[in-house]
């Protein structure tokens, strides 16, 4: 994985060439705009909003800088604009599996149980929206969009990383435990993370844990949840895999599994999507 300041070596790679999205997709609804980036100018706004959210809130570095890796010219890069200001407010990468044999959430987690199967999977990653604009009508359009991508890429199920701001196995065991204890664990297709994401000391803090939560623990453990993975939740996500340390941006990295078949009826008709 890599987070670079500018200059980056792979934006240079790539602001010398035409980038063209592999499904387009252009929403607008009320002051925001939702879209496919259409060029390399603004897949450069989306680094930099990332840079903001996962290396200075997550990392607490400083300066201006691109968040990019090595996995961005394989994906489409979805976008919101808050049309009054011009201003990139949220962003997030989708891909195909069927369209790439490559896959970021591979380096955290075995997922051969989770794609050996017939159904089409799509990978989504890097989901971030400013600050200011984490509300529900933000988030709602992001899902819009998800649910648009699902449809003209006609993928069965998405999954990816759902990071929350936490570095401490024993933080991580707890909210492990009460997602369990909230049912949002689904041990079919059940991954493990890679050695190098693996907390030393995971089982002995969950295996404190697994005998149930207390109240205060309930509410705490709730409280780390950030809104986007509830938003997963409300649609009807499950975690399939024990938390994943990532040591780059210091946090806690869940793997968040979507079927599309999943979906309630109220946000099927909400995201005219196809059950």
């Amino acid at each position: 994985m890599l987070n670079l300041i500018e200059p980056s070596p792979y934006y240079s790679k790539l602001k010398h060439r035409t980038y063209t999205s592999k499904n387009k997709l252009s929403l607008e609804i009320g002051p925001y705009h939702l879209k496919t980036a259409d060029d390399d100018g603004e897949r450069k706004e989306s680094f930099k909003l990332r840079h903001t959210i996962f290396n200075q809130e997550f990392r607490g570095l400083s300066g201006s800088g691109l968040d990019q890796d090595e996995f961005d010219d394989l994906f489409d890069h979805i976008i919101i604009i808050h049309k009054p200001t011009q201003q990139l407010i949220g962003t997030y990468r989708v891909c195909s599996i069927s369209q790439s044999d490559k896959s970021y959430v591979a380096q955290e987690f075995y997922i051969e149980s989770l794609l050996n199967q017939k159904e089409k999977a799509l990978e989504l990653g890097r989901a971030c929206i400013h600050k200011n604009y984490r509300k529900g009508s933000v988030i709602a359009l992001l899902w819009r969009g998800i649910a648009n991508y699902m449809n003209c890429s006609q993928t069965d199920f998405l999954f990816g990383c759902s990071s929350l701001k936490i570095n401490s196995s024993w933080e991580a065991a707890l909210v492990f435990q009460h997602l369990i204890e909230e049912k949002k664990v689904e041990l079919d297709h059940f991954c493990n993370p890679t050695p190098k994401y693996q907390f030393a000391d995971f089982s002995y803090h969950f295996n404190t844990l697994k005998i149930g939560l207390n109240n205060s623990q309930k509410i705490r453990a709730q409280s780390l949840i950030p809104p986007l993975l509830e938003s997963y939740f409300k649609l009807g996500a499950k975690i399939i895999a024990q938390p994943a340390f990532d040591q780059d941006f210091n946090c806690v990295d869940l793997l968040t599994l979507l079927r599309k078949k999943d979906l309630s009826h109220h946000v099927v008709q909400r995201f005219k999507m196809v059950p």
